[in-house]
């Protein structure tokens, strides 16, 4: 299938996944299905239970934005996968409330409704392994084409399935770590980064697994611009700025500075992994205020104990670009921070595109990847 027409099928069916209605339970939640999940070309579909109230129900970015997806995506990012690469979506596109309004299994008739819509994307995509992640969502892969294994009796197993792999895994929520701590689906996620690398079909290739994690590094180049803001800066500048020290390393070099997973939003490119529930655990030190509705950090007294931590993972040319970014934009206004972002090529690539095919492109990726040997 051409990539022109994977897109125009995709769209179709994001455009059915949005009318759907069928379940009452879901009037109210997003419909997550969209540029958020990932890349049509992608070796590898993750699939997952049900959208989380405090996650994708809120982000529209499966797996992301609740504790979930908290560590789903630093399960992917310890073992080398990155979110450019694979295509992540759920058994079922909405998030199920019980009565209190709090997440709720999906109960079978929820199941059997989204059916069609998993079968129609794998069929698009045409991925080479499917991973599933905890036991709704091999049960519902097992209504498509059956099998008769349990979540226990095949978890890191390869299993041929619909003409392709299937790898179980377990959710990698909180309370499945009681019954599969976070060490062993570490190995779960190693094993599966394994296959992916197995793959003979031609791909791009994964970053370097021996390096840090691009979490780490953009978590250290966050925590630079932030330490050259003496009286701090808002969320929003945080991430505009972060691109823009992306921008002149990648014009500067053709390399990106981290790789981290960069999407368009409303209010222009967002850093997946600098979520705000995320910034204490990357940026020693972070302070979280909310002034007038926004939210506003600064670091703490301790920015010299922190300096040398930084450059341990920031290169001398990395230093550079991000001095040379912040000198030119780090006193403008978030309005300001907001033009200059969409002026560049790679936002209005994305606004170009929208305009021709008439699709939201929300939660699409906006910088390229790029494999680091």
């Amino acid at each position: 299938m051409s990539s022109n027409n994977k897109e125009a099928k995709f769209h179709d069916l994001v455009s059915r996944v949005i009318a759907c209605r069928k379940c009452p339970r879901m009037e109210g939640s997003a419909r997550v299905l969209g540029p958020g999940c990932g890349p049509l070309d992608a070796p590898l579909m993750f699939v997952g239970e049900a959208p989380g109230r405090l996650g994708a129900d809120d982000s529209q970015l499966p797996f992301h934005g609740d504790k979930s997806g908290h560590n789903f995506e630093s399960l992917i990012a310890q073992v080398g996968i990155s979110r450019y690469e694979v295509f992540v979506t759920n058994a079922v596109l909405c998030n199920p409330k019980d009565e209190r309004g709090n997440n709720s299994t999906p109960n079978s008739g929820e199941i059997t409704n989204c059916m069609p819509f998993l079968k129609e994307t794998i069929e698009i995509l045409d991925p080479s392994i499917i991973v599933t992640l905890g036991a709704v969502a091999l049960k519902a892969c097992g209504e498509l084409e059956g099998y008769s294994f349990s979540l226990r009796e095949k978890v890191r197993t390869v299993n041929a399935w619909m003409g392709r792999k299937l790898i179980p895994v377990y959710h990698p929520g909180q309370r499945a770590m009681v019954h599969r701590s976070f060490a062993n689906q570490l190995s779960d996620y190693q094993f599966v980064a394994e296959n992916l690398r197995r793959l003979n079909k031609p791909r791009k290739k994964i970053a370097n697994t021996r390096s840090r994690p691009d979490t780490v590094k953009i978590g250290k180049v966050a925590q630079r611009v932030l330490q050259a803001s003496p009286v701090g800066l808002s969320y929003f500048a945080l991430h505009k700025l972060c691109f823009l020290a992306e921008l002149a390393v990648l014009e500067a070099t053709g390399e990106r500075l981290t790789n981290a997973y960069v999407v368009r939003q409303k209010d222009g490119p967002y850093f997946v992994d600098l979520h705000l529930t995320k910034l204490r655990q990357l940026i020693p030190g972070v302070q979280v205020r909310s002034i007038g509705g926004k939210a506003m950090l600064s670091l703490s007294g301790q920015r010299e104990l922190l300096e040398g931590e930084v450059v341990e993972i920031l290169s001398a040319s990395d230093e550079v670009a991000i001095i040379k970014t912040l000198e030119r934009y780090g006193r403008m206004r978030d309005d300001e921070l907001k033009r200059v972002v969409y002026l560049s090529k790679y936002m209005r690539a994305i606004l170009r595109k929208e305009r021709q095919t008439g699709v939201n492109l929300y939660n699409s990726a906006v910088l390229p990847f790029l494999s680091k040997s």
